[in-house]
């Protein structure tokens, strides 16, 4: 599996996950129960939750996660993976 992003925040995550799971996109969220225990913020390496797609989704799940992130933020993400 490899890393599309660590969502921002719990409703960044639930929204963006949803958007997977709608498109038939398997993930995996990384820490998605322990992160509830750091309530606020997402800090490394504390509540940081990850989501993880597979090599064969990456490139659809990145656009999926790109589109969504552009019409909230105006623009996408900088770096290799989205977040």
């Amino acid at each position: 599996m490899t890393k599309l992003l660590a969502p921002r925040d719990e409703n960044e995550l639930m929204l963006i996950t949803s958007l997977l799971e709608g498109d038939g996109i398997d993930f995996l969220v990384q820490n998605e129960h322990f992160g509830g225990l750091y309530p606020g913020l997402n800090i490394f390496p504390f509540n940081e939750r990850v989501i993880l797609v597979a090599e064969a989704d990456f490139d659809r799940a990145s656009l999926l996660a790109n589109d969504f992130l552009e019409s909230i933020e105006g623009k996408p993400r900088q770096g290799g993976q989205v977040g």
